[in-house]
């Protein structure tokens, strides 16, 4: 664990003292094992000229990346030991070829615990020193390394108090520091979707084959809980379903990727898969060919139209108003339907803090619209679907419009089984068709208590699409009994996430609802049936092969698939889809795992916070329910309810 950040008699601004006496004691211990490298103090006059083992017993992370470059520097090789604490640091060995940047490497350490270090603190101080019995293991830990000075590269020692060793991997992965990402070649202008050399992919799942995304491949190159982006796997029970959540902790950011499946091995792997997605989606991890412009100089053949991707309706200190000649940073895209590069904005493309708000920000922007895939297809593919989904989800809420109920199909025996277990807790499951002009199969699942008390959630909502009708279903209601299930037992737990003095102001402030919890823990109470009564009258349930006929039609070229689709949407809804390759090029190389943001304009995007809701410019809203007989006539926007929506 870390030690205290500002140690007695450490002064931040001035020189360190360095510790030659442990440093002495640690060659004494080494003496005779015939290494070639000498022990140094840290500031012993080490000029990064030739190999040293350098200790440091107070240092800072930013000290300790300075000392790497010094050495690479002078083309001299260095072994940083350190100490946090009673706990020892070896390595990683670092030479002129290294890859391995220190600065990033502690950032990763210190945010592995759960963020409780504050480890982007350019002022963070640290240090300590081991216990005398434990100089001989660490001198054995630094001749083993110095032995094998290839795998050294590639690994951190860490010796704590009891004596033990462990080794971890350091490939780089996930944010990184400003350094490493100029060092990295640069970005191609907007990444073609060609296709080529891909196997067949499943012909309903549309997911390709790839043996290196199975559990073992993706736990060997993702969980690590000392310096891996996923440092933790925490399986649930008694949720309908196996659970996992994946904690993702780096340098930059603290998210969760979630799985969900019939078995527990499987909810590992998926959890593992959406972790990958999440990371990649945040921020930029290569240095992407940005630039600062306003969309009057790009133009409209080169760049998205900010407008068309949804304004904030209400006023935010957050982001600064939209207009044609304001600059912002714009990052490469890709359009299929034109075989062009496209720009697109930066806090529109990621949705994580990019170090640049609120200065030139003009929306809010959630994880919708990524995916992760074997190609960059894929990726794109089921990212269009996510937007898809969700777009059909919010025009039914926004407008109030009625839909068609589907019945439970008979042909997913999972989703009968957990109707059932629902059924069991007094709640009925349904599905009705939210298919849009996109054409794509989309579906709103609800569970809705039959008996609404104030000590259960009373109803709670999911959605899915995809081109499989089958696979939009058993999506939805995956999904839906799984939270419903956390959500139950959150409530029965008294916990202030279900406090009702909490939630209850929320449905005359709409201003209240801030996060995401916020949405679906609303619409739980009871009072707030109201807000989803014009679901409630469904008139004759139909079929899911009559509601939606002659699907699913089975495609095994992505491509190919990818690109009819995007044409399609083009013609038939006016849309363009628009990619950004998000991929991360370490897993993108030891896993062929593909990332990309798939950017609609003209569809509704799915926000948190009821103030960084977006509707404005997007005519869809107003036109599309109408148009498919959902409304009687075309509603104006000062007509609309624009009630906090209940996506979870």
């Amino acid at each position: 664990m870390t030690g205290d950040p500002r140690l007695p008699g450490d002064d931040l601004d001035g020189p360190r003292q360095p510790d030659p006496d442990l440093a002495g004691q640690l060659a004494e211990a080494l003496r005779g094992a015939g290494s070639p490298y000498p022990v140094l103090a840290e500031d012993d006059g080490w000029a990064g000229s030739g190999p040293a083992v350098v200790v440091s017993t107070r240092w800072s992370p930013a000290l300790l990346s300075r000392l790497a470059d010094r050495g690479t520097g002078a083309g001299g090789t260095v072994l940083p030991v350190r100490f946090d604490g009673g706990t020892a640091l070896v390595g990683p060995l670092v030479g002129a070829d290294s890859a391995t940047c220190l600065r990033c490497l502690e950032a990763a350490r210190l945010a592995a615990p759960g963020g409780r270090t504050p480890h982007g603190d350019s002022e963070l101080r640290l240090g300590g020193r081991p216990a005398p019995a434990l100089l001989p293991v660490l001198a054995a830990v630094v001749r083993s390394a110095l032995a094998e000075p290839q795998s050294a590269a590639a690994r951190l020692w860490v010796v704590p108090p009891d004596g033990s060793v462990s080794a971890h991997p350091v490939a780089p992965v996930g944010v990184r520091c400003e350094g490493c990402l100029s060092r990295q070649p640069p970005a191609p202008p907007g990444t073609p979707l060609t296709g080529s050399g891909q196997p067949p992919a499943d012909p309903v799942r549309l997911r390709r084959p790839n043996p290196a995304t199975d559990l073992a491949g993706l736990r060997r190159a993702l969980l690590e809980p000392r310096l891996g982006h996923v440092v933790q796997l925490h399986r649930h029970e008694g949720y309908g379903l196996p659970v996992t959540r994946a904690v993702v902790a780096g340098p930059a950011v603290t998210v969760t990727g979630f799985g969900r499946a019939t078995t527990a091995a499987e909810a590992d792997r998926l959890a593992l898969f959406e972790a990958v997605e999440r990371l990649a989606g945040y921020a930029p991890h290569g240095p992407a060919a940005r630039q600062w412009a306003s969309f009057a100089e790009l133009g409209p053949e080169r760049a998205v139209d900010p407008a068309a991707l949804g304004l904030p309706d209400l006023p935010s200190a957050h982001h600064i108003p939209y207009a044609p000649d304001v600059p912002t940073w714009w990052v490469p895209g890709w359009s299929p339907s034109r075989a062009t590069s496209v720009a697109v904005p930066e806090h529109a493309a990621y949705w994580g803090d990019l170090g640049q708000r609120p200065s030139a920000t003009f929306l809010s922007e959630s994880s919708n619209g990524c995916g992760l895939g074997n190609s960059l297809e894929e990726a794109a593919l089921h990212g269009l679907f996510e937007v898809i989904e969700r777009d059909a989800f919010l025009m039914a809420w926004y407008a109030r419009t009625p839909l068609v109920e589907v019945a439970l199909p008979d042909e997913l025996d999972l989703v009968g089984h957990l109707a059932d277990t629902l059924d069991l807790l007094d709640y009925d499951l349904r599905l009705f068709d939210a298919t849009t002009d996109l054409a794509v199969p989309a579906v709103v699942a609800l569970a809705h208590h039959r008996m609404p008390a104030v000590g259960a959630p009373t109803a709670f909502f999911a959605a899915g699409a995809h081109l499989d009708p089958l696979s939009a279903i058993h999506s939805a209601v995956v999904e839906l009994v799984v939270n419903l299930h956390e959500v139950r037992d959150t409530w029965q737990g008294d916990s202030a996430r279900a406090d009702r003095d909490r939630l209850l102001p929320m449905l005359d402030d709409a201003a209240l609802v801030r996060r995401m919890d916020d949405h679906m823990m609303l619409h739980c109470l009871p009072e707030a049936r109201p807000r989803y009564e014009f679901l409630l009258g469904a008139g004759r349930t139909r079929a899911w092969r009559e509601v939606w006929p002659g699907l699913p039609r089975p495609v095994e070229d992505l491509a190919a698939l990818f690109g009819a689709l995007c044409a399609d949407l083009h013609h038939r809804a006016g849309v363009e889809p628009i990619v950004v390759d998000q991929s991360i090029p370490e897993l993108r190389q030891a896993l062929g795992l593909h990332a990309a943001k798939v950017v609609v304009p003209g569809t509704l995007p799915m926000t948190f916070g009821h103030l960084n809701r977006r509707t404005r410019g997007l005519p869809r809203l107003l036109t599309v329910p109408a148009a498919l007989g959902r409304l009687p006539g075309r509603p104006r926007h000062e007509d609309l309810a624009l009630h906090p929506h209940p996506f979870p």
